[in-house]
């Protein structure tokens, strides 16, 4: 078992602000990573650079040993992501979306009509696999993003607040998915959501300022700091938010 990603000293600018600086962090095959921090600390820059959505100014990445950089798309073909908010083609319905991504994946016939139900049934949308979009609230779009991450069954999975919109029960449903996910995929994702993280990840990196302030599993970081939330409050000096 290796590393599923790998970031080594990433540093990106955005003119004379500095998003990331010097990142070095590796996510091991089979993991359940969360990465923490407050707004503007770096979390978003870092998913983005893994998606190639971003090139940093200097440094590298790796997703499965593949150089995002110079293999961007050999690389993306091994990730499914939810980058921020998810916006579909409102006068499409969930199935004819999904069809539509899994064909530039290439998958195509029985097999992606087979695995498009699969990740429908599993995000539970499968009253409304036939309605457009433009009736969906923002939660339903977050389920249907991650029916979308999951389409090629890939081996990472990369998520930018993926609970993002989803009422409680969502939430709950959403962790029962990731966890389940998770026993077979790498899950690298960035939330606010300390108690989901707690409940989904076994180790967490916390960033600030584009630095990694710590990385370690939940359990030693509620030994030292008593809980999750101090260690985040005292090594981020912040609230959260």
């Amino acid at each position: 078992m290796g590393d599923s990603i790998i970031i080594e000293n990433l540093t990106k600018y955005y003119n004379d602000f500095l998003a990331l600086d010097k990142l070095t962090l590796r996510v091991p095959e089979g993991e359940n990573i969360g990465l923490l921090g407050p707004n503007g600390a770096g979390k978003s820059t870092t998913l983005k650079i893994l998606c190639a959505l971003l090139n940093p100014s200097s440094g590298k990445a790796y997703v499965d040993g593949i150089d995002i950089l110079k293999q961007p798309e050999k690389a993306l073909s091994h990730i499914g992501a939810i980058i921020e908010t998810p916006e579909f083609y409102s006068y499409l319905t969930p199935e004819d979306n999904l069809n539509y991504f899994g064909r530039l994946r290439g998958m195509k016939g029985e097999a992606l009509a087979k695995r498009i139900k699969e990740v429908i049934a599993l995000v539970k949308l499968e009253k409304w696999s036939k309605v457009k979009i433009e009736k969906f609230s923002r939660g339903m779009k977050q389920r249907l993003a991650l029916a979308q991450s999951l389409l090629h069954d890939p081996p990472i999975l990369i998520l930018d607040e993926p609970g993002l919109g989803l009422d409680p029960r969502g939430l709950v449903e959403f962790r029962e998915i990731i966890s389940d996910a998770g026993k077979r995929k790498t899950v690298f994702f960035a939330s606010h959501q300390l108690n989901e993280v707690a409940l989904i990840c076994d180790k967490v990196a916390i960033i600030n300022n584009g630095q990694l302030l710590a990385y370690d599993s939940i359990a030693s970081l509620e030994q030292k700091y008593q809980s999750l939330e101090q260690a985040y409050l005292q090594l981020t000096g912040g609230n959260i938010e």
